[in-house]
């Protein structure tokens, strides 16, 4: 039987224990980056990457790909390796990427993303930082594609996902929120990561699905003033990257992507001098913000790197002016494709079968939403045609974060007129947002820091 000196002497020991883990988690910072010197980031997101092994191109696959959101599944490996040689090309000092690394959460697709980082970081020299989103972790929809059939195939939990992406974060965190995945990395002296994982992911089983709403705890909070007092002691300004949406970008389309509770949250960052923020989740370019008190705060919304226009941001930071610039740049497909020797003709002219593709997909999807409702509306398949094409237009250049061109055209056309007609609904509310969307620049912003 232990007696109680030895109960005594153990608990101490715990305690030591513990006191010697928090100054790990917050020792003195090692910066990989030289002090003092200027940054270069590349921002992504929501690359949605499936596993070449898990699908053989068949039946099954090509019916996932005719219902989905526009992600082109079909060209991961290609999407991966571009992106790839885009670092190669400008030599971002680090890369970013906000959830959603793979399309399900699929165990290989995990495991070949990581294969991927990896030779991303030893090719080009950039440090990967990576947080997971909520298709990324305990997923349901886990599957791989054979034939005409789809099977379920393995997800992984926080832990292992923790494990598979140790290189790029994990290992290099300056601190760790025992609550989740969240980590404060520092690579440099002048400006350090809050990288915060907003998933809700422990009720998927039970769901049968991927949880779409974000969150995070009040201990995840406590732990961001921790953070910030930790970097005002250093001098440094922090960025947060997250995969749900800080601030709205949709009139809309708002439940499960904006994060709950965001008016708290925005607080809390803005009072440790967070004052801009990269997300996901969404899939479209936008630039958000909002006065909180005396703070302005920023949400940038990148493009998902899967989906249609496939573009990525490039966050650079000046040293004389201490401030962010923030633009995007288009994934170079062509580029990459003419490089090595891809015969492939979709890859060779990829901006174009994207563009075409991403609006037969949207056509088609709006196409079946207006015939379900057509019994009592008697449309004909011209007039079905022309209010199809209004979509298709406003939704390209919704997702690419740029303003309508021709509006004036589209809103005279024979689709817009038929679309004021038509009966009160979730699509013809849609399609006035996205025709009366206000014009802002969603491709550039330069944010001086605190």
């Amino acid at each position: 039987m232990m007696t109680f000196p030895r109960i005594a002497v153990l608990f101490l020991s715990m305690l030591s224990l513990v006191s010697c883990s928090e100054q790990q988690l917050e020792q003195t910072p090692v910066y990989r980056i030289q002090a003092g010197s200027d940054l270069k980031m590349f921002v992504t997101t929501d690359i949605h990457y499936l596993s070449k092994s898990l699908t053989d191109g068949g039946a099954a696959f090509q019916r996932d790909l005719a219902l989905g959101d526009g992600k082109q599944l079909r060209y991961s490996e290609e999407l991966m390796k571009a992106f790839t040689y885009d670092v190669q090309m400008q030599r971002p000092d680090i890369t970013l990427i906000s959830g959603d690394l793979t399309n399900n959460g699929e165990k290989q697709s995990h495991l070949d993303m990581a294969g991927h980082l990896a030779a991303l970081e030893n090719s080009t020299g950039t440090e990967v930082y990576v947080i997971p989103g909520n298709h990324d972790l305990l997923n349901p929809w886990a599957k791989g594609f054979k034939g005409p059939h789809i099977y379920k195939t393995d997800t992984i939990n926080p832990k292992t996902f923790r494990k598979v992406y140790r290189p790029f974060g994990y290992d290099e965190a300056l601190s760790r929120d025992s609550h989740s995945l969240s980590y404060l990395a520092a690579p440099s002296d002048k400006l350090w990561l809050l990288m915060l994982d907003t998933n809700m992911y422990r009720n998927n089983k039970s769901l049968r699905h991927p949880q779409l709403e974000g969150k995070l705890s009040s201990s995840t909070l406590k732990w961001i003033d921790k953070c910030g007092r930790l970097a005002r002691e250093k001098g440094a300004a922090i960025v947060g990257v997250m995969h749900h949406n800080l601030l709205d970008h949709n009139e809309l389309i708002q439940d499960g992507f904006t994060i709950q509770n965001n008016q708290k949250i925005s607080n809390v960052l803005l009072r440790n001098g967070i004052h801009t923020v990269f997300s996901g989740h969404i899939h479209i370019q936008d630039i958000s913000s909002a006065q909180q008190g005396s703070g302005r705060i920023y949400d940038i919304a990148n493009s998902s790197l899967s989906v249609y226009p496939h573009q990525f941001g490039i966050l650079n930071y000046s040293k004389a002016s201490h401030a962010l610039d923030f633009s995007t740049s288009p994934l170079d497909m062509e580029l990459w494709a003419a490089a090595n020797g891809a015969a492939d003709p979709n890859l060779q002219h990829f901006k174009a079968y994207s563009d075409s593709s991403f609006g037969q997909l949207s056509s088609a999807g709006s196409y079946r939403r207006l015939t379900h409702n057509n019994t009592s509306l008697k449309y004909t398949e011209h007039q079905l045609q022309a209010m199809t094409d209004v979509i298709e237009c406003l939704h390209k250049n919704y997702f690419a974060g740029t303003e309508v061109i021709d509006l004036d055209t589209i809103t005279s056309s024979e689709g817009y007129q038929l679309w004021l007609k038509a009966p009160s609904s979730s699509q013809k509310s849609y399609v006035m947002q996205l025709a009366n969307q206000r014009s802002k620049d969603n491709h550039h912003l330069h944010i001086p820091l605190p």
